[in-house]
């Protein structure tokens, strides 16, 4: 999921740039003071192969829970579940601490990072008035070439992003919906179901 150009560059004015990095960094508090939810569809193409989805995801902090295609994924900062509830299987891995694999995971959780992980190279209206679209490199080494990512001027509520890699893969991600709401406990992002003998358990912690 990695590569290509997909917004036009325009250099913007001092004091347009000025309010849109307000808007991007009233985004990033909200982000970072809350508990985001979020209902999105996404599509990636790695190879010249499309693939395509969607899922609801819970995320605070460096913790998220999502649910889709017949997966659900937790992961409480310190471990990571992946639950296949049809076949009774789970996986339990460390969390990684690499942005590039963690977004390669679950692409909707670079959301809850854009503000430590990002800088921003450019920014414009879009088409329809109703976003700022914002290119953002990384302020580090990463796989990721570029995060594209459009925020809502009412609300500043994420619309759509794009991420892409240094091997050409491309995910683009839309958001349906998204909720802010106060922080919740840490065993909402921890399975709560008993994996007992009637589940394959695979632990590589």
């Amino acid at each position: 999921m990695k590569r290509i150009l997909f917004l036009l560059y325009i250099l913007m004015s001092p004091v347009l740039m000025a309010q849109e990095t307000s808007l991007f960094d009233t985004f990033c508090r909200n982000m970072s003071s809350s508990c985001a939810q979020l209902s999105y569809t996404y599509s990636t193409r790695v190879s010249g192969i499309n693939t395509t989805g969607q899922g609801t995801l819970l995320v605070q902090d460096k913790m998220w829970k999502v649910e889709g295609n017949g997966v659900q994924m937790y992961c409480d900062s310190a471990s990571t579940w992946v639950i296949d509830p049809s076949s009774k299987e789970v996986v339990i891995e460390p969390a990684s601490s690499d942005p590039s694999e963690t977004v390669i995971t679950n692409p909707a959780l670079m959301l809850s990072m854009v503000h430590s992980l990002f800088t921003i190279t450019e920014s414009l209206p879009t088409e329809d008035g109703k976003a700022v679209a914002y290119v953002l490199s990384p302020k580090g080494e990463s796989a990721i070439d570029y995060l594209n990512l459009e925020i809502l001027k009412a609300g500043a509520a994420v619309r759509n992003t794009w991420v892409t890699f240094d091997d050409g893969t491309l995910i683009k991600i839309e958001v349906s919906s998204m909720k802010l709401t106060p922080k919740v406990s840490d065993r909402m992002f921890r399975p709560q179901t008993v994996f007992d003998s009637s589940w394959i358990v695979t632990d590589l912690r």
